[in-house]
């Protein structure tokens, strides 16, 4: 049997009490979602002076009991000194309230718009050009390496064995043709000379017999067989020392000093590139003692490969710029190779550079753009004007004193040719000329009589970047 059910019976005093519990936990829920909900949007009660987000002085920030949020009329979230920025409005500055803009420092505008003082756009060394119509020459770029004049080299070898006695050159030295690099001690041209002088004496002898006999037989006193005879020997002395001179000659050469010396000359003007030869040292007839190279001149054996070799022509105008060099150099494509290489399917061409400067050295690798094809263009500009933003080409052309970023339609690359726009640009004093530089055809975007940001445009697509980060809250 089971026990009777109790019946729980409350007063009104406590359903009164536990339905005031219920509205207060209900209550407390709706301002802590309230709370969290504000701070999320970054209001917080009691934000000091210090906060970069306040209200402004003097205001109160209360919430009334079950009211909404809200501001006071014409109230604003104030940003930072002198810039306010109000819900529902776009960011902007207040007139006298924008940031300020100190001499020499760059302002960006979030438009595409960027301004230098004048300071700064001398500081960075910023090139204003104008844009014109011009004549691009079309290139290809092929890899090359520096190489000596092969024309210009000189190989001197003693024509005698000897001892090096002197050395007056070294290595690096600049000489003239004539110039004496170095003296041996040699036996052979020593045995030379003394045969000379043999045949010298024995010829002066001959010719005093001669004379002798010749009086004796004009006068009858003497039998004309011997004074044939003593004409006959005066002949053969002259022969042998004729000979003695020529062989001496032709194994000295302009080297041959007196006594046992044998001095070592340079053959032509230029530069010793090699040197084999110290005091004491024995050498023999076929010693390579000294190389001398005429540097004025130097070439660039180039690599044609097949898809080039019908644009490529004898005769055509090269830009070579090498490793370490900033400033390139102008020559012409003297040579190209009628053999193709079976292994690489490349010919060589040989580009010939005219006093390139002493930082050309032989060895050096390099890259030759070899002007294939010369085209006219209405519009031609500097190829580092040229910045990548968003995936678009673009330009910085100057307006209203700033630089405006022009989005431009690029047509053929090349370099800049003698009378183009570019050689005749408008320059700042002290930029320097772009005249055989890196130029591009702009089919849309800049006009021709526009001035541009050319050498160095990267900082102000540097500027612009900034000011696009900071523009961002």
């Amino acid at each position: 049997m089971s026990a009777p059910q109790r019946k729980i019976e409350l007063s009104p005093k406590a359903v009164a009490v536990i339905a005031a519990a219920v509205l207060a936990l209900v209550v407390a829920a709706v301002a802590l979602t309230v709370l969290i909900e504000h701070r999320r949007h970054g209001h917080e009660a009691g934000h000091g002076d210090e906060d970069g987000h306040h209200h402004g002085e003097g205001e109160a920030h209360a919430h009334g009991e079950g009211e909404d949020h809200a501001h006071g009329e014409g109230e604003a979230h104030a940003h930072g000194e002198g810039e306010e920025h109000a819900h529902g409005e776009d960011h902007a500055h207040g007139e006298g309230k924008g940031p300020a803009h100190e001499a020499g420092e760059a302002h960006a505008h979030g438009s595409g718009r960027v301004e230098l003082s004048p300071a700064m756009i001398q500081n960075a060394g910023l090139e204003i050009l104008t844009a014109g119509p011009g004549k691009v020459a079309v290139t290809v770029t092929l890899p090359g390496e520096v190489a000596l004049n092969a024309e210009a080299i000189a190989h001197v070898t003693p024509r005698v064995p000897g001892t090096a006695r002197e050395v007056k050159k070294q290595l690096g030295d600049t000489v003239k043709r004539g110039e004496v690099l170095a003296v041996l001690d040699s036996r052979e041209l020593a045995e030379l000379q003394r045969e000379l002088l043999a045949a010298k004496e024995r010829l002066s002898l001959a010719e005093t017999s001669f004379t002798r006999h010749e009086a004796l037989w004009k006068e009858r006193i003497s039998a004309e067989k011997e004074y044939l005879a003593a004409k006959q020997a005066v002949a053969e002395a002259r022969i042998e020392h004729r000979s003695a001179a020529q062989k001496l000659s032709a194994t000295a050469g302009s080297g041959a000093t007196r006594g046992t010396g044998y001095a070592l000359v340079a053959p032509m003007d230029g530069t010793i590139i090699e040197k084999h030869i110290a005091i004491g040292e024995v050498l023999k007839e076929d010693t390579q003692v000294f190389v001398i190279a005429d540097l004025s001149t130097i070439w660039v054996n180039v690599t044609v490969y097949a898809k080039d070799l019908s644009r490529v022509q004898v005769g055509q105008t090269a830009w070579v710029k090498a490793e370490g060099i900033e400033q390139a150099a102008q020559g012409t494509l003297a040579y190209l190779g009628q053999v193709v290489d079976e292994q690489n399917r490349s010919a060589v061409a040989r580009v010939i550079l005219q006093s390139p400067g002493a930082a050309w050295r032989p060895g050096l690798f390099a890259t030759a753009d070899i002007a294939v094809e010369e085209v006219a263009a209405p519009v031609v500009i500097s190829d580092e004007a040229i910045q990548r933003i968003e995936g678009r080409e673009v330009a910085f052309v100057e307006q209203h004193g700033g630089f405006e970023v022009r989005p431009v339609k690029i047509g053929r690359r090349g370099m800049s040719s003698p009378g183009s726009g570019a050689k005749g640009a408008d320059r700042r004093p002290g930029a320097p000329s772009v005249e055989h530089a890196p130029v591009v055809e702009i089919l849309a975007g800049v006009a021709a009589g526009e001035r541009y940001a050319g050498k160095n445009s990267f900082i102000l697509k540097a500027e612009l970047g900034k000011s696009e980060a900071g523009h961002q809250h």
